[in-house]
């Protein structure tokens, strides 16, 4: 009889298709067989999962951890330890850290950096900016799956591209290969409403009301636009607005534009009305909406245009959220969620909601694997792919607080603080490795790696 490495026992497992009770064995970091519960079978080591439900590991989509650059913020070496306690087995990092991911340079000292401290496997995002586009091929060569660039001003450092340098930039994504992503709000409607709504005290309200819903639709209207005009695959990021999920579902219908989008956790449990106290710590972009725009994009969850959930993650600092000038308006925007996201979605939509375990399965990584070319390495428990996985007791109630956190921001104020869970992740596996279990990491820095296209 053949002697596994690693015997995950008696587990519910989590296929794209359904979820049955049973084991699974893994030898040399890889699934090597899926069996029924109570086999008789050999391993070095076993973990007892009983009346635990078995997961492929979550695959953050959407990932800021500020290294290089803002060393004072959080890096690799923290991020990757609070996103194995949150589940996840991979991270995207975004490319828009100082310097951006825009040539050979600038992603080899993001990928030593990653290297060096990264617990969990990790993907780089390349950028797409007016000055570097024809960078983007050698980037794709390097490993960058995916190009982000921005519809509107973000920060000296990273140029945000007009109409013609989407064009510009999906023409040269295309031909290589890889995806174009945006971060969608239009410019001109959000310049306008800055300098018209800045001399009035900051409010989540206000934020909304000068980042309308309707400077992102006209933002996402535009790249569906040039993603059909150019044949280029496109991801919106972070969507915010049901209205934008209704345009993209029509845009399908209608053919002719390859597009997926993503939402993240907090436009899905929170709105203006539960964060009116929370001040800057409630400062997102886009952001965060009021309720019935919250309970309608959950319509875009079920009826499946919504392809993948990714956090966000940008764990900013007390002192970023309170500007030395006093000045609220000038606060970081973003907020930390890699630790919670999992389970905080688990809660709401198959414990709240009845959505099945397996299609948030496909939400939080087999939709994601299969989009930036990582499957069927990743995203889904199935023999020959690697064992990422997450053991999840899915009828635990627990208290969350950042005091707790692995994250290197522990500021207290952020939204989810004191949030009632329902489900823990107990157990996180990358390549068959124990990273996190029970509350510790176990893993080592260094131990993740990168990930690439997998050739198909």
């Amino acid at each position: 009889m053949e002697k596994y490495d690693l015997l995950i026992r008696d587990g519910y497992i989590v296929t794209p298709n359904d979820c049955q009770k049973g084991s699974i064995a893994i030898s040399s970091g890889k699934i090597a067989a899926i069996l029924p519960e109570c086999t008789a079978i050999e391993a070095k080591h076993e973990i007892d999962a009983t009346e635990r439900y078995v997961m492929p590991g979550a695959i953050d989509t959407h990932s800021h951890f500020f290294e290089p650059g803002a060393e004072y913020r959080e890096g690799f070496f923290h991020g990757t330890q609070a996103a194995a306690s949150g589940g996840y087995t991979t991270v995207m990092d975004m490319p828009n850290t100082e310097p951006p991911v825009s040539d050979i340079e600038s992603f080899n000292l993001k990928y030593q950096r990653a290297c060096k401290s990264s617990f969990i496997d990790f993907v780089i995002w390349g950028a797409s900016l007016p000055n570097n586009i024809k960078n983007i091929n050698e980037l794709y060569k390097l490993g960058c799956p995916a190009f982000k660039a921005f519809t509107l001003d973000a920060g000296p450092t990273f140029q945000y591209s007009d109409s013609m340098n989407l064009y510009l930039g999906m023409k040269e994504v295309r031909e290589v290969g890889g995806v174009f992503a945006v971060h969608a709000e239009d410019d001109s409607i959000v310049s306008y409403f800055r300098e018209e709504n800045g001399d009035f005290p900051w409010s989540p309200i206000l934020h909304d009301q000068s980042r309308p819903y309707y400077a992102e639709l006209t933002a996402i209207n535009t790249a569906l636009i040039l993603a059909k005009v150019t044949g280029c695959p496109l991801h919106i990021c972070h969507m915010s607005i049901p209205e934008g999920a209704e345009l993209i579902k029509l845009a399908r219908m209608a053919g002719g534009v390859d597009v997926t989008v993503e939402t993240c956790p907090h436009y899905l449990v929170l709105n203006t009305e539960n964060i009116i106290n929370k001040g800057t710590y409630g400062m997102i972009c886009p952001p965060i909406r009021n309720k019935e725009r919250m309970e309608q994009l959950w319509n875009y969850i079920e009826d499946g245009t919504i392809d993948y959930i990714g956090t966000d993650h940008a764990p900013y600092t007390i002192e970023d959220k309170n500007p030395a000038d006093g000045n609220l308006w000038n606060a970081a925007a973003g907020a930390p969620s890699i630790d919670i996201a999992v389970p905080l979605i688990l809660t709401h939509a198959v414990k709240k909601r009845g959505i099945s375990i397996s299609r948030v399965a496909k939400l939080l990584s087999t939709n994601a694997a299969k989009r930036f070319g990582l499957y069927p390495r990743k995203g889904a428990i199935s023999i020959g792919a690697d064992a990422d996985i997450m053991i999840v007791d899915m009828d635990k109630n627990w208290i969350y607080s950042r005091a707790n956190s692995l994250s290197k921001t522990k500021a207290t104020d952020f939204a989810y603080e004191g949030t009632e869970l329902n489900c823990y992740v107990e157990t996180t596996i990358v390549r068959g490795e124990i990273v996190y279990s029970e509350g510790k990491i176990i893993g080592a820095p260094g131990y993740g790696k990168l990930i690439k296209k997998c050739e198909r």
